[in-house]
């Protein structure tokens, strides 16, 4: 079950999506608390204990995947949470909820679903050997790149060298957290379109065309604006990956059992 938003707006309690990240009338960090209560030890406590196959939950601030061995037991899940969170004056967004088949002798018939910013899918590697895959889910690279352009646009007229201090910077935080194995492709279409953007403004700056590609390319290493690169390391992972990287290995195990497929039930 892959939940984009845990709670919709109530007259008492609201619990903000992941853009957003805060609750009316308190903090985010309450709202972790909170939410810690309501939903992960009551998974602990009730749902593992009472199913029959392995599951597990993966949690960040509003945002949850849940996994199942059985399908039934995934359905009987989302129910059992709708009835928990309405106790809490909270409501499950059905709209970004689904179940989905995802496991690893699933093929064709596994589904896909996005999570912290990033799409999970199944795909075989080089030696044909099915794993977990992960690149960063299409609408946030559609959102980041038009934010980058409307972005660039705005800050033409800035001066040279502050405006490049500020993209290395932002592009350096794209690099550290998109950068996971598997993803350079959409790290690659990221700088095509933010080198794209940015060369078309700067020569608007004056009615005299200010540089060609090679000069434009030179400018680049001359801020020492910082190329796509994979900032994730197979054998010791990134702080802000955890998470993903964890739930890699959980469902490459947890999904392995031929005779019954997974299930994942996002919401």
């Amino acid at each position: 079950m892959v939940n984009e938003d845990a709670g919709r707006t109530d007259s008492r309690r609201s619990f903000a999506g992941p853009d957003t990240q805060m609750v009316e009338g308190g903090s985010p960090v309450l709202a972790n608390v909170y939410l810690h209560y309501v939903l992960d030890l009551w998974f602990e406590r009730v749902v593992q204990k009472n199913n029959r196959g392995r599951c597990k939950l993966f949690r960040f601030a509003d945002d949850f995947v849940a996994c199942f061995e059985y399908r039934h037991e995934a359905a009987a899940f989302e129910k059992a949470l709708q009835e928990r969170l309405a106790k809490f004056g909270l409501e499950l967004a059905l709209d970004k909820t689904k179940t989905l088949r995802f496991g690893r002798n699933g093929g064709p018939h596994n589904g896909r679903f996005d999570f912290l910013g990033f799409e999970f899918y199944w795909e075989a590697d080089r030696k044909g050997k099915p794993m977990v895959k992960r690149r960063t889910a299409r609408k946030k690279l559609s959102g980041g790149i038009q934010r980058m352009k409307e972005w660039i646009k705005k800050e033409r007229h800035t001066k040279l060298s502050q405006l490049m201090k500020t993209l290395a910077a932002k592009l350096r935080g794209t690099w550290n957290y998109y950068g996971i194995i598997g993803n350079s492709r959409s790290l690659a279409q990221f700088a095509y379109q933010t080198n794209k953007t940015l060369f078309y403004w700067l020569n608007r700056r004056s009615q005299k065309r200010s540089y060609t590609w090679p000069a434009f390319n030179r400018l680049l290493k001359r801020f020492q604006i910082p190329q796509p690169r994979i900032t994730e390391k197979s054998s010791q992972r990134m702080t802000c990956q955890m998470e993903l990287s964890l739930f890699g290995r959980i469902a490459q195990s947890v999904f392995q059992r031929q005779s019954q497929p997974g299930y994942a039930q996002a919401s």
